[in-house]
């Protein structure tokens, strides 16, 4: 989802920021040929998980320090930004309202009715992403896109409307006859305005924000219209997200992933942590035949949301015959040996190591460094495709 875009320029490129909570990742891609291209990347993680205070976003200066440094090392010369929102904190749903009886009945008093049941916070206080996935099913004639809920004004600071757009392709299936889907995906207004206030004293123009989930179906997908699963172990969280035809109809975050790993490895092995950090890096390159039963120990919680995750889809599917065909894992601790085929075996189907380089083009003689540090960007990378997927 973009929770606010600015009009089109003409521009040469576009930086994808993850600012997660082991540290930031950038990524600046250029259109070459009519393909997009890898101009440079740079990152700053977290060392030591000791040391671990939150994210960025909550120290204004401190999260801009570190991306100016990025840029500046990196040597990016792209001032425009695709900034992605942390999972755990956007809300994500689908409802269902009664099928409009004319093209030019309003969908959103029915679609504020249903979401205010949902939301954690009041609907003022948040900027929602609102989209029909059924269009099919609406009355003939142009549907206009939705505005965002709320009572929100354009930004005149950074000069954005703060309108909603969302243009991943949708499916052509319904739930019934008499009632149609709604996408609705959003995230509180003062989330949105660090974002605002990090970027403004970075010196980087942010032209949108959109959820992890939507940036890793462009990344890892594409155009697969596949119904499968997108699991990212990051640092402290790890993201499930149920796909089919570019939608993510089911989102799920868990507090689990590679500072666990890295916590569990310190307590059985008796190190510290940062010691732990490093062995866990060691160990993603040394091409073991298994995953160590320490590791296994490790993504128990992880396996176990999995599971869960495939069958509350089941559960919610419309059609018993919905099953989810394979999972692409990604994140840091994806890289660990031998995660995939320990994965694929423990639930019985197919789970493969996303490449997230696989739709762009990179130099040659960087490929396998790339290939070591991809799954840690593959976020970033999603981010800055955005321009070239419209």
């Amino acid at each position: 989802m973009a929770l606010f875009k600015k009009k089109e320029e003409n521009v040469l490129g576009l930086l994808g920021v993850d600012i997660g909570a082991g540290g930031i990742k950038v990524v600046e891609l250029t259109p070459k040929d009519g393909r997009l291209s890898l101009s440079t990347y740079g990152y700053s993680e977290m060392k030591d998980p000791e040391k671990w205070d939150g994210s960025l976003l909550d120290d204004t200066k401190k999260g801009a320090e570190v991306l100016k440094k990025i840029l500046l090392d990196a040597g990016m010369k792209v001032r425009r930004a695709n900034a992605s929102l942390p999972s755990h904190a956007v809300f994500h749903a689908i409802i269902t309202i009664p099928q409009p009886k004319t093209a030019d009945e309003d969908l959103r008093p029915a679609i504020e009715s249903q979401v205010r049941k949902l939301l954690p916070i009041p609907l003022e206080q948040m900027i929602l992403d609102t989209t029909v996935i059924d269009k099919h099913l609406l009355p003939k004639k142009e549907v206009k896109k939705l505005e965002k809920t709320g009572p929100a004004k354009a930004d005149e600071k950074t000069g954005t409307d703060n309108k909603i757009d969302l243009s991943s392709e949708l499916p052509k299936q319904t739930v019934s006859g008499k009632h149609i889907r709604i996408l609705v995906s959003g995230a509180p207004k003062e989330l949105v305005a660090k974002y605002v206030a990090l970027f403004k004293e970075v010196g980087v123009e942010l032209a949108s924000l959109e959820t992890e989930a939507f940036a890793l179906i462009r990344s890892l997908i594409g155009k697969d219209k596949t119904r499968m699963m997108i699991v990212d172990i990051g640092y402290a969280r790890t993201n499930i997200s149920v796909v089919h035809e570019g939608i993510p109809f089911l989102h799920r975050s868990i507090k689990a992933g590679g500072l666990g790993v890295t916590t569990v490895l310190a307590k059985q092995m008796g190190i510290s942590t940062e010691e732990a950090e490093q062995t866990k890096i060691d160990l993603a390159v040394t091409g073991e035949a298994e995953l160590p039963q320490v590791l296994k120990d490790a993504m128990k919680p992880i396996l176990h949301e999995i599971k869960y995750s495939l069958e509350l889809f089941g559960q919610q599917s419309t059609q018993g015959s919905e099953r989810v065909e394979k999972i692409i894992i990604t994140g840091g601790s994806s890289n660990l040996p031998q995660i995939d085929k320990y994965f694929s075996k423990e639930l019985d189907m197919n789970v493969y190591s996303g490449d997230p380089w696989a739709r762009i083009v990179v130099p040659d003689g960087l490929k396998p460094v790339l290939d070591e540090i991809g799954a840690r960007f593959s976020v970033a990378i999603g981010l800055a495709m955005k321009d070239g997927n419209k």
